[in-house]
């Protein structure tokens, strides 16, 4: 029975600014990527959001509000749209104050990440008859053969209908208009006229457009200006016949005299400088890449990767730089979680990052980037060290993929090229293996050198001190009411009894006043009074959930006693509280009283049990 993410996608809405604020949202493997009016109140919100059950982190880049899901992004995904209510093509007006740079890599986020599914399909087809040849298990003089055979050409032959219907959802353009578009540059008897092929008395080149991405996308982006200017222009009587013919009519001549001829050249020398760079910088070449696709992820500036693979492959049939180093960094990755979890002494951060180990290994590293491995520092570093490693293997012994697919052992089909025998094939499983080796390897080496990178970048006077292990004193969380001490585990809600949202303890309270069990900052306080985050001095970061399921009050019974930002010391008043109401309400009032940033302690131990009273130590952090 499929999950039910209502709750999960109304609150993310709600946080983003609400529906009014979204001009449109889309999904990768992993994340919502938000496309907002106002980023600046979805940024308000952030920790609000990175609360939430279901959310592994935020990362505003590339002028896009993304929420970090994971593998069940697409579930999540479906009730949000129903949330937001935006039509395909319905985007609102939008006042955009984003950078060049980003509104650049937003363009090829969203003209890529939706054609992906269709790229994996192909290539992994492609992939799979390949191997099924090589096993001599299917011919290719056999009509299965040939059948399966059409996915794969069908899904790269036909990919300037995908890109054009892609890129019209960015550029804001009639997407029928431009298939159109796409479908002219494809139509097979557009060169077999007979004699010189001239348009408006000028020489139009024979260019085979099957696979073309770059002429598809500029010619898209020039007709949805046409587009508009046309339907600015022409009178409402007018219009629905007029612009698509005017539009037709102007796009013909420049997209096959200028921008087709134009886009495949530069798409040639896209595939060039990506063999020019094997040939001449050599086994680094992939190294180095692989070395910083983490930071490039983390900044969004591995966006440019996408359409230079495409080229690429469709030039010269393989890669032997960017998806050798993706599958490097992807595994490395998957390594310094691994080591995170061999680490880890507290069995649930021992399990959350096993499990997300295992997820990057099969293709989705983001659960373990933004969950382990770049809250803990020395694991970032290991995942470089280890991409670094296994990138420069890889390009030693001359790598390469043949078909777009997961930079992950899913991806393992891809390796097989017609004619390239299964040398490739293990050259490709020990990069898997060293990449993976290495990071767990370093990120262990790291951690036990004391290696602290938060602290390394830590500016002010005490920024050349790095407290070590030794010298640190437990931080202690107190009792935020009086009442009864009960394990999480005893807790009848999944999200708290399995440790989801952090560590700690809960209580069966006596009375309805709410009191700060820190000292430090109000960083999260909802106008429904059922929860309260703050974050300690010590950096302690403490959620108190008042009741199961209170929420659904919408504040009855609730009376909010701090703002946001505020400094609170232990014992003052946060919440008042009507148990009465709402035990009335049937709600039950066990109140969890959780650690959210677990990454950043070896243990966090309970430290109370049976009765106790407002400001008794209940925790400790270690």
């Amino acid at each position: 029975m499929a999950k039910d993410y209502t709750n999960l996608a109304q609150n993310i809405v709600q946080n983003v600014g609400g529906k009014e604020n979204v001009n449109s949202v889309f999904h990768c493997a992993t994340r919502l990527r938000f496309q907002l009016k106002d980023i600046g109140k979805a940024e308000a919100n952030t920790e609000k959001i990175k609360s939430l059950y279901g959310v592994i982190d935020v990362i505003v880049q590339n002028g896009q509000y993304q929420v970090v899901i994971g593998p069940n992004v697409g579930d999540v995904f479906e009730y949000v749209t129903k949330e937001v209510g935006l039509q395909e093509n319905e985007t609102g007006s939008e006042s955009d104050d984003r950078s060049k740079m980003d509104k650049f890599f937003a363009v090829v986020s969203g003209i890529f990440t939706p054609i992906v599914p269709v790229l994996m399909a192909s290539g992994m087809m492609g992939a799979v008859i390949t191997i099924l040849d090589l096993l001599h298990w299917l011919p290719q003089t056999s009509s299965t053969y040939h059948f399966l055979d059409v996915v794969y050409q069908a899904g790269f032959y036909f990919l300037p209908f995908f890109i054009a219907a892609s890129s019209a959802k960015v550029f804001k353009a009639n997407s029928f208009l431009a298939m159109l578009l796409a479908g002219v540059m494809l139509y097979p008897d557009l060169f077999t006229f007979k004699g010189s092929l001239l348009l408006l008395g000028l020489s139009v080149p024979k260019i085979a457009y099957g696979k073309a991405v770059l002429s598809v996308i500029l010619g898209v982006w020039l007709l949805s200006y046409i587009e508009r200017w046309s339907n600015k222009v022409m009178p409402d009587i007018m219009k629905a016949f007029m612009t698509p013919l005017i539009t037709m009519l102007v796009m013909l001549p420049i997209q096959l005299i200028i921008i087709g001829p134009l886009g495949e050249h530069i798409a040639g020398y896209l595939s060039a400088g990506v063999q020019w760079m094997g040939t001449n910088l050599g086994f680094f070449a992939v190294g180095i890449l692989a070395f910083l696709t983490p930071l490039m992820i983390a900044t969004g500036t591995h966006s440019f990767a996408f359409p230079v693979i495409v080229a690429t492959l469709t030039a010269i049939g393989y890669d032997q730089l960017l998806m050798p180093s993706m599958v490097a960094e992807n595994l490395a990755m998957a390594g310094a979680a691994f080591g995170i979890a061999l680490l880890s002494k507290e069995k649930a951060k021992k399990s959350q990052a096993l499990s997300s180990s295992i997820t990057a290994i099969l293709g989705i590293s983001e659960p373990a980037m933004y969950g382990f491995v770049i809250p803990s520092g020395y694991g970032f570093i290991g995942a470089m060290l280890g991409g670094l490693v296994g990138g420069l293997f890889a390009g030693i012994f001359k790598f390469k993929m043949y078909m777009i697919a997961s930079s992950s052992v899913l991806g393992i089909p891809a390796m097989f090229g017609k004619g390239a025998g299964y040398g490739n094939v293990i050259v490709g499983i020990l990069e898997i293996i060293i990449s993976f080796v290495a990071a767990a390897g370093f990120t262990v080496a790291l951690q036990k050198s004391k290696f602290n990178l938060n602290s390394i970048l830590k500016k002010g006077k005490n920024a050349d001190k790095i407290i070590t292990e030794e010298e640190k004193t437990p931080t202690t969380i107190v009792s935020p009411m009086d009442g009864q001490i009960l394990a999480l585990s005893d807790i009848d809600d999944q999200v708290f009894s399995s440790g989801a949202m952090g560590q700690g303890i809960a209580i069966e309270p006596d009375e309805g006043l709410v009191k700060s069990p820190v000292n430090g900052k109000v960083v999260m306080a909802y106008q429904t009074g059922h929860a309260i985050g703050l974050k300690s001095e010590q950096g302690a970061e403490v959620l108190i959930h008042i009741g199961m399921d209170t929420v659904n009050l919408n504040g009855e019974g609730f009376k909010v006693l701090v703002t946001e930002g505020a400094h609170v010391n232990i014992g003052d008043p946060l919440v008042e509280v009507d148990w009465q109401l709402v035990k009335e309400h049937g709600y039950k009032v066990t109140t969890p009283v959780i650690v959210t940033n677990v990454m950043e302690y070896k243990e966090i131990k309970p430290t109370a049990t049976g009765h106790v009273k407002t400001g008794d130590e209940i925790l400790e952090l270690n």
